[in-house]
């Protein structure tokens, strides 16, 4: 009877206040929509910092003169160098093609011999892509024989190094100011709702009635309204992601959907904010009028 008694309050709290009820579902769904998108930005952007980091590898330009023993002797010993996870031998006429691709044919017409060297591209393990490591995987290599010259996208890995920590920290602090901002904002809006029953609420602290058994229905609220902004969130989300994926196929303007699982975590974090918000603005409200 008591947990009949809870649930029918709650549902009548839905019908006196139906504007601060439609308010509160409202600031979750807007609530939930900000931090998902700036969660699917920080993710995406993540990936492709990680991608950026997988593209990173050295590339040894050998001697004209070098043999195919030697060749594969000079992989040998590279491959005896910590961290060296993959070689991969480019021949004069794959480096003709590379360049012909990306700067067109008649750049080595003028030409009367292909002037690129054959080369070595050596793939590393993701612990061994920093500046300091590979620099001195570097100077391992230029001690080699047939080794002409020695490049990797120093300057990029150094950009990447610098801002990656920083981007961590800023995502964590705007993750966590939007957050508290949301949490901040539903307790205020469902703050309107318990207002508009103050009066039920002084008449029950009046016959002796516990704060538990006051604060239960709107709970039951909030519960209600988190779980409702969740689903209307997760369908504009959902609709959004479709409306951007048929325009933007592009590889560089690509985002990846996280998938339903997300959604469902999503409607879990609106069910949170509903339970907070109520539970702070219910607390603020009985200890006010605690005499």
């Amino acid at each position: 009877m008591k947990f009949k008694y809870l649930i029918r309050e709650s549902f009548r709290g839905f019908n006196s206040a139906k504007l601060s009820t439609i308010a509160s579902v409202f600031t979750i769904t807007l609530s939930l929509i900000l931090i998902a998108i700036y969660f699917t930005l920080s993710v995406n952007s993540n990936k492709i910092i990680k991608s950026i980091r997988d593209k990173v590898e050295i590339e040894i330009f050998l001697d004209d003169n070098i043999t195919p023993d030697n060749t594969n002797i000079l992989k040998d010993k590279i491959r005896a160098i910590g961290g060296v996870k993959q070689i991969t031998y480019v021949s004069k006429d794959e480096a003709a093609k590379f360049f012909e691709n990306e700067f067109g044919k008649d750049m080595l017409d003028i030409f009367e011999a292909n002037p690129l060297p054959a080369s070595l591209k050596i793939n590393l393990y993701d612990e061994y892509k920093s500046t300091e490591r590979i620099t001195k995987i570097k100077n391992q290599l230029a001690a080699l024989p047939d080794v002409q010259d020695i490049v990797f996208p120093e300057k990029n890995l150094e950009l990447i190094e610098k801002n990656t920590s920083g981007l961590l920290f800023i995502n964590l602090v705007v993750l966590i100011i939007i957050t508290i901002s949301s949490v901040f904002l539903v307790s205020n809006t469902i703050r309107l709702v318990i207002s508009a029953r103050r009066k039920i609420i002084e008449t029950f602290k009046l016959l002796g009635a516990t704060n538990s058994f006051i604060m239960t229905p709107f709970l039951i609220e909030g519960f209600s309204q988190g779980i409702t902004g969740g689903i209307f969130a997760s369908g504009i989300l959902y609709v959004l992601f479709l409306v951007y994926s048929s325009r933007f196929n592009q590889n560089d303007l690509r985002i990846d959907f996280a998938g339903f699982e997300y959604l469902f975590y999503l409607t879990i974090i609106g069910i949170i904010l509903g339970l907070l918000g109520s539970a702070f603005s219910v607390n603020r409200f009985l200890k006010n009028k605690i005499i």
